[in-house]
């Protein structure tokens, strides 16, 4: 048989295993303890969180929508007048019909979380989470990738965003931030940003905007 034709099928078969099934693989070992303590130990105070999480959501989309409503809150605070404005007559909603900023704060919040949340149900991440978390045959690993994909993706907003994983945390909802990451990126970033880079986004926005 052809050479070449058993090394594609060979890198074909890698290709598609899925990522969350490598990551189950790493934190099962992981979670042997072979590789220490400490790192078994972040696991299952992880998996705890992760579980207590799952059970949260599997209820209804509350926690989801409390995450991002909390990101976008912040971010509506950092906004200036002009990209206030902006983002009002973006959504639909004119500054006559908002009353005051609590009034604008509260009906952009809640728009653009029903709007992000309604996107990531469309996303692989999502419905991959509830593919393996409804499913009581799924392999361990697979699993065990999911509670990775979230600890990574926690790991990430304690990193790069310390204010808002210290709002979150407590709440556990930075284990479910991974299913919304990509879109809430954007978002972070300004709330992280200096001053001046704000200022530069704003007026970027009501450019956009006109």
């Amino acid at each position: 048989m052809d050479a070449k034709v058993i090394a594609e099928g060979i890198w074909d078969s890698l290709s598609s295993i899925p990522t969350s099934l490598y990551y189950g693989v790493k934190r099962t070992y992981i979670s042997t303890g072979l590789l220490g303590s400490d790192r078994k130990t972040r696991n299952d105070y992880e998996n705890e969180r992760f579980f207590r999480m799952i059970k949260s959501l599997a209820r209804n989309e509350e926690p989801l929508r409390r995450l991002v409503t909390i990101v976008i809150t912040d971010f509506y605070n950092k906004l200036d007048g002009r990209g206030r404005e902006t983002i009002h007559n973006k959504i639909g909603y004119g500054i006559g019909r908002l009353s005051g900023r609590m009034g604008g704060q509260i009906a952009v919040a809640q728009t653009i979380a029903a709007l992000l949340i309604h996107r990531a149900k469309m996303a692989y991440a999502y419905k991959n989470f509830f593919r393996i978390a409804s499913s009581f045959t799924i392999n361990i690993a697979l699993f065990q990738g999911v509670i990775e994909e979230a600890a990574l993706a926690s790991r990430r907003m304690q990193n790069h965003y310390p204010q808002t994983y210290d709002k979150v945390s407590p709440y556990g909802l930075d284990m479910i931030y991974f299913l919304v990451e990509t879109p809430l990126k954007p978002y972070l970033d300004f709330i992280n940003s200096h001053a001046m880079i704000c200022k530069r986004v704003n007026d970027e926005l009501f450019k956009i905007g006109q």
